[in-house]
């Protein structure tokens, strides 16, 4: 997912910030801006800095050094003001589990003070799009992975707020579920919500408009998923033998691969770029490993992380 019209207006500008726990540097001088309407994925493995990020941007935890506007607004200066422009859902959402969903929901609005001449007719709303109002007497604590997931991004967004962070919001859901959380935030997409996700899942990234890489708490990189994809350093090849694992062992022996992996009968190798495959084709060759097909693939977003990471 590419195509966005920016309108210029930045909603979300992180310059140069820096986090320290003790020793540990969980986010260094990392840069950032997003436009209003877009959605941005923050892409990175576990440790990568991917929740400082995030609890930095809505204000939860200072920063050593740098700054953090939401819509113009200093988010230390100006706290309460910029916080009321940003919904925030947390990898581990405290929902009250012996509340039912309406009572949940009615909870977060009292919280963010959604005026009551207009909450009931918003929550409906809410419940209906997201497939929750058959069961809004439901405890929260009887619901599904995917149900309590639906219901902190109602209790998330209750106030409507023009910027929804979401931190790993599908980690541990079933693939329907997934899909149909992505469903309801494409609507809020359409609609001119400012997104940012945090995630591990590379499939995920590529839903959102822009993406940036991030690793050891700097960000390498911040493009589409399809200018992602050209930065990639080295090439991809795909090729099938008759000894997938043998052949796979031999080629890690190589100083030009940087990655590979074995699918079935398939293999998936990242190469420097200045590889040579007929090298490596040879040397399979002369220990009795058959190809029976060599070729050049477009890189995905992993693709062109994984070069990144050890180019």
């Amino acid at each position: 997912m590419d195509s966005i019209e920016q309108n210029g207006k930045i909603s979300i500008l992180a310059e140069n910030i820096t986090k320290r726990f003790d020793d540990l540097t969980a986010v260094d001088g990392l840069n950032l801006q997003i436009h209003e309407g877009e959605s941005f994925a923050l892409l990175g493995p576990d440790g990568s800095g991917k929740t400082t990020t995030m609890r930095l941007l809505c204000g939860i935890i200072s920063p050593d050094s740098g700054t953090i506007m939401i819509n113009d607004m200093d988010i230390y200066k100006h706290g309460d003001r910029a916080r009321e422009r940003i919904g925030y859902m947390p990898q581990r959402f405290s929902l009250y589990e012996n509340l039912s969903i309406l009572q949940n929901i009615n909870f977060f609005s009292d919280l963010y003070n959604v005026d009551k001449s207009i909450r009931h007719k918003r929550i409906d709303e809410y419940l209906e799009f997201t497939r929750l109002k058959p069961y809004g007497r439901r405890l929260a604590k009887q619901l599904s992975g995917g149900m309590r997931q639906k219901l902190a991004l109602i209790c998330s967004i209750i106030h409507n707020p023009p910027i929804l962070l979401l931190d790993e919001p599908t980690t541990g859901v079933d693939p329907v579920s997934r899909r149909d959380f992505w469903k309801i935030l494409h609507r809020l997409l359409a609609e001119g919500l400012t997104l940012m996700i945090s995630t591990p899942y590379m499939d995920e990234a590529e839903r959102c408009n822009k993406i940036g890489l991030i690793h050891k708490g700097k960000i390498l990189l911040v493009d589409t998923p399809t200018g992602l994809k050209k930065q990639m350093l080295g090439e991809v090849v795909e090729m099938k033998c008759n000894n997938p694992r043998q052949a796979s062992d031999l080629i890690k022996l190589n100083k030009s691969v940087l990655s590979i992996q074995t699918f079935s009968d398939k293999i998936h190798i990242i190469l420097k770029e200045d590889a040579d495959i007929q090298e490596i084709l040879s040397y399979l060759n002369e220990r009795n490993i058959n190809i029976s097909d060599v070729k050049k693939v477009s890189p995905s977003v992993e693709d062109a992380f994984i070069s990144r990471l050890i180019k």
